[in-house]
């Protein structure tokens, strides 16, 4: 099935008009209409939002096809230069109907000036052309469409220096979880990417409440925040029980064992293996990677304060 077709089915499904998607993503209505009979293809933007308003993964809603992908990409990337060309014929065309005339009046000034155009159209284009790396998201969209990810996190230190190295199949980095500072009655954690940019911290603290318990939390871009706090509940007596609050996962199994699953309305989305110094995180979509990463390494804090006890 195209993705024409599946746009067709599950707009029919969510009980949508055309006229009432191209409304929620913006667009005519005949856009819509040509994007379902194939005639045209979405822009990365609008399967973002589509895949966000249907309640679908991107692979769900291309339904594996390449060439729709590699059709996206190229469309944005053809949309970028004609972008850049306007700006900058613009630019040039402007600076030559006012030259004369400043050239004139100031002289050498008048002709500075007369430069002006051009300068603000070469500014323009970059930002058309941020803009539309911006909005196609591109990379967003390919690690949506990415599957079966598998990373191992390997672990270094004490819980309060601890260092994990992330690599992924081809024993490359794509990110780096590193201690960053210790406070009073606590520990800092930056979560970074390949690039060096930061995509997610983590806090671990202790709450005073008559005995220490310890409280970790997360901010995630893209996210929000998400915590893992221990606290005192009446089960069969008095138990101390460590509860995920802030993100619509759940995590099934022993938080101590040897494998757990993360699930998401009732959906599993990520399953994680310890063993010894080492987490294995399996995700079947991209777009889950980041916050299953988040978690697990929580998960990992979680077995080592229970361990230091």
């Amino acid at each position: 099935m195209d993705v024409g077709s599946s746009i067709r089915e599950l707009r029919q499904a969510r009980g949508f008009t055309q006229e009432e998607l191209a409304a929620a993503l913006f667009v005519s209505r005949q856009t819509i209409s040509h994007w379902e009979s194939g005639r045209t293809t979405p822009d990365a933007q609008s399967l973002l939002l589509m895949s966000a308003l249907f309640d679908v993964t991107i692979d769900e809603l291309v339904r594996g096809d390449v060439e729709t992908v590699v059709a996206v990409e190229a469309q944005e990337r053809r949309r970028a230069r004609v972008s850049y060309a306007a700006a900058s014929g613009i630019g040039m065309v402007g600076a030559a109907v006012v030259a004369p005339a400043l050239v004139a009046e100031l002289g050498a000034l008048g002709g500075a000036l007369s430069l002006a155009p051009v300068v603000t159209a070469l500014a323009v284009a970059g930002v058309s052309r941020a803009r539309a790396a911006g909005s196609a998201s591109l990379h967003v969209l390919r690690g949506a469409l990415g599957s079966n990810v598998e990373l191992r996190l390997h672990t270094e230190g004490s819980l309060h220096d601890l260092m994990v190295t992330v690599l992924d199949e081809k024993n490359e980095q794509p990110c780096l979880i590193r201690h960053t500072a210790s406070v009073p009655r606590g520990e800092r954690w930056k979560i970074e990417d390949a690039s060096g940019a930061r995509v997610a911290r983590v806090a671990y603290r202790l709450i005073m409440t008559g005995a220490p318990l310890p409280s970790l939390e997360a901010k995630i871009d893209g996210v929000g925040t998400v915590t893992m706090r221990k606290s005192l509940r009446m089960r069969a007596g008095i138990a101390e029980v460590w509860e995920l609050e802030g993100c619509d996962v759940s995590v099934e199994g022993d938080w101590l064992g040897e494998k757990v699953e993360l699930a998401q309305a009732n959906r599993p989305i990520a399953s994680v293996e310890f063993n010894g110094q080492d987490a294995r995180l399996r995700v079947p979509h991209g777009r889950h990677v980041l916050l299953a990463l988040t978690l697990t390494f929580l998960l990992v804090l979680v077995r080592g304060e229970e361990q230091s006890i």
